[in-house]
């Protein structure tokens, strides 16, 4: 990192470096900062994202260091440009968005910094090591996001600030980044099965369900038994390229919020990468590719990704279902102890057993006056309504 200044903080014993590409940084030094092994803070996952992402997102990486010159914490960042209303969509009421839009010009760009990732749910934005405690380090990412804004002959000004995100409610966090100026405010849930030690195999999971839902999931089989699974090498999601995206486009359509759409390419670099620990599923037709499934397997977490569909079997063939039921099949073959199945279609999740789980995000804008408005509008984004089923024998 000899090309790369390191930036002490104004009143602060703690100092950072910026870098433009993971290539830059030794793969040992930053895992090692990876102290929980978050698959979506590895070296290894951020360099195939990286060469898969890099013309669509401007991403970064800062590295934190104490007084003792050593490692302390590491935070990886996505900036994306928008125009307001390709930020607001559809989920804010129009009487919001009219004011917003108001204040800013509807032609020019505006930049949204994300400290986290914006194609997987979860706290993947920083990790810290023993040197500092958690209260420390996140007012040391919300003093660096602040210097972030300022932009530099480098880097642009930055316009909003996103902590993307955290698991569950936390009044001290919360209280915490409020005094940092950033404003909290809950999203979709993530619907996570916790998976029971006594389920060696699928069965003993189909076993601990009542007869009515273990009678729907063997209908979902019975339906798409005509199905065949194949779990993709990097040479095959290559040659599937144009079906992957055609696919995975077709699904977004389906969702009332998104901000980016990942590239099909990206998946090759993921295998390659990560080799068992990316796991793509491809379910065919006869010789037809009609969906597929991702996962990312870490510790005991089976943490599931991107699908793809072609709707015209869906319905025919339970498509959306059988990949459900593969999932919680595949975390049991892993010996994972948690199966995240992410955000939306909560009811049906929780047909297979998933039960949700609160999110919390943070924002603010570098100026106090936008702050406002965008408090107006995080006040207006309430998580979806959904009803939770019970699968299993109580």
């Amino acid at each position: 990192m000899q090309n790369y200044s390191v930036m002490t903080l104004k009143n602060s014993s703690f100092s950072y470096v910026l870098v433009d590409s993971i290539l830059d940084i030794s793969a040992k030094e930053w895992d090692a900062a990876n102290v929980k092994g978050n698959i979506y803070l590895s070296h290894d996952y951020l360099s195939a994202f990286e060469a898969g992402m890099k013309q669509q997102i401007d991403i970064k990486y800062v590295i934190f260091y104490n007084e003792q010159k050593e490692i302390i914490g590491i935070c990886a960042l996505q900036i994306l440009y928008f125009n307001p209303k390709e930020l607001l969509q559809n989920r804010i009421p129009i009487g919001i968005a009219n004011k917003v839009k108001l204040f800013f010009s509807e032609h020019k760009k505006v930049s949204l910094l994300i400290c986290g990732n914006l194609f997987a749910c979860g706290e993947n934005g920083f990790a810290h090591t023993d040197f500092i405690d958690r209260p420390t380090f996140i007012r040391l990412v919300s003093k660096t996001l602040r210097e972030l804004f300022k932009g530099s002959a480098r880097n642009p000004k930055i316009s909003f600030a996103l902590l993307k995100e955290f698991w569950g409610a936390d009044n001290e966090r919360s209280q915490l980044l409020e005094k940092e100026n950033f404003i909290g405010f809950g999203i979709d849930v993530n619907m996570v099965l916790y998976l029971k030690n006594e389920w060696k195999t699928f069965d003993h999971y189909l076993h601990d369900m009542n007869t009515k839902y273990r009678t729907r999931a063997k209908n979902v089989f019975k339906k798409s038994e005509a199905l065949k699974k194949i779990h993709f090498s990097e040479n095959q999601i290559a040659d599937h390229l144009l079906e992957i995206d055609k696919m995975y486009i077709e699904l977004l359509k389906n969702v009332d919020y998104n901000l980016g759409v990942l590239k099909a390419e990206t998946f090759v670099y993921l295998k390659k990468k990560l080799k068992n620990k990316f796991v793509f599923t491809a379910y065919f037709k006869d010789d037809v590719f009609i969906g597929f499934s991702t996962a990312f397997v870490f510790g005991a977490i089976f943490d599931a990704n991107f699908i793809g569909i072609d709707y015209t079997f869906n319905k025919n063939y339970k498509l959306y279902q059988r990949m459900l039921y593969d999932y919680v099949e595949m975390s049991i073959q892993h010996k994972c102890r948690e199966l995240r199945l992410g955000r939306t279609a909560e009811t049906i999740k929780s047909v297979v057993g998933a039960k949700p789980i609160p999110m919390e995000l943070f924002a603010r804008h570098r100026n106090c006056i936008p702050t406002k408005f965008l408090r107006l509008v995080l006040s207006a984004i309430k998580p979806a309504s959904y009803e939770i089923r019970g699968p299993f024998k109580t």
